[in-house]
């Protein structure tokens, strides 16, 4: 119990700098404190639930794969960085910003969108055929799919597409590699390609990113920005910045659960995505869920200093509130690095057969 001192010499600074010791004293308890009876219930929880054991089996994976130095080496190695930053300083200029601006994080983002989606990686709705060579993927008839061979196996490919040449009747293998590295060399794929690499390459410019996945079968990824002092929605696929609305009004797309796996915690986003289109949430109960992701977060920042934990306890109090009340903090935009608003209708990537038997053609 903090007491405070009688009103005629009430100190208010020497008062909130009290309530905030015992208040970051609270938050590092909740964290540090050792709770066998929860311990139990995640166990339960994981066995019970097939809903909760895919998340946990997706966190020991999504959490920490792309916090690779090595793998980090490679990334900056393979793209184009004179482009890069030249195209982000000449917008940075252009806009009258100063070297040193926190925004400057925000503009490289954007430029790496472009980059990915207009330079480096392709999309691939049917792969060429091996003999014909470029512009035959129309030629193209699924066969349906196939275990990896042992070569497909060593770059975590789980299956592997098989199409027919209609001209020629060569066979060809589309593998869906799971390795970004891997994806670097192969640079085509479709959203699971696109977002497992693109998320490295966030990782590997000392960005902080995390992974959403969503339920019914779309991937994107979350930056958290230094300038907006929040988590912003970025899909590569659609070279889209801080644009959360595109999936449930923009592409029509029906969905139940989107949750974030960052190395610093697990968090059920769907509010922020989810603005229309829900579909029902019945894989797990609700309590369950947010005790699943709190479980993951606190095992995450096991290692970390105090500091560290409160910081992020701080981030999260802020998010918690965004997602509850719709809105987001309001901070000064500068230049046109804030959010970049769109009339489309629909997703861009992928063909309108593919587009349209997903649901997300925006009809």
């Amino acid at each position: 119990m903090v007491e405070v001192p009688e009103e005629s010499n009430i100190d208010f600074d020497t008062v909130a700098k009290m309530f905030l010791v015992k208040y970051k004293d609270f938050i590092l308890s909740k964290f540090k404190r050792t709770e066998p009876v929860k311990s139990i219930k995640f166990q339960n929880l994981i066995h019970s639930n097939h809903f909760a054991q895919n998340l946990f089996g997706q966190s020991q994976h999504l959490c920490m794969i792309y916090d690779n130095p090595a793998w980090h080496s490679i990334v900056l190695e393979t793209l184009d960085l004179d482009l890069i930053y030249r195209n982000v300083d000449n917008e940075f200029a252009k806009d009258g910003l100063e070297d040193g601006d926190i925004i400057y994080s925000d503009y490289l983002v954007k430029e790496l969108l472009r980059y990915f989606k207009q330079d480096f990686f392709k999309w691939c709705n049917k792969p060429e055929c091996d003999h014909c060579g470029q512009n035959t993927s129309e030629n193209m008839t699924s066969m349906g799919t196939q275990g990896p061979n042992a070569e497909e196996s060593k770059f975590n490919c789980g299956t592997v597409e098989v199409y027919k040449c209609n001209l020629c009747g060569n066979v060809t293998r589309f593998p869906r590699y799971n390795d970004p590295i891997k994806l670097l060399e192969t640079r085509q794929g479709r959203c699971g390609e696109w977002c497992n690499l693109f998320t490295l390459i966030l990782k590997s410019f000392g960005l902080d990113a995390r992974y959403v996945w969503n339920r019914e079968d779309h991937v994107w990824c979350e930056y958290f920005s230094p300038h907006l002092n929040r988590w912003v929605h970025v899909d590569s696929c659609e070279q889209s910045f801080d644009q959360p609305y595109i999936y449930s009004v923009n592409w029509g797309k029906k969905m139940s659960y989107c949750i974030a796996f960052g190395k610093d915690g697990v968090v059920d986003v769907s509010k922020r995505y989810i603005l229309q289109n829900r579909l029902p949430r019945d894989e797990i109960k609700e309590e369950d869920l947010k005790f699943l992701c709190q479980f993951i977060t606190k095992r995450l920042r096991a290692s970390l200093n105090d500091d560290e934990i409160y910081q992020l306890a701080c981030r999260d109090e802020q998010e918690g509130i965004e997602l509850i009340t719709g809105k987001v903090k309001e901070t000064e935009t500068k230049g046109n690095a804030t959010a970049s608003k769109t009339s489309n209708i629909g997703r861009e990537s992928g063909s309108a057969d593919w587009k349209a038997q997903r649901g997300e053609d925006g009809k």
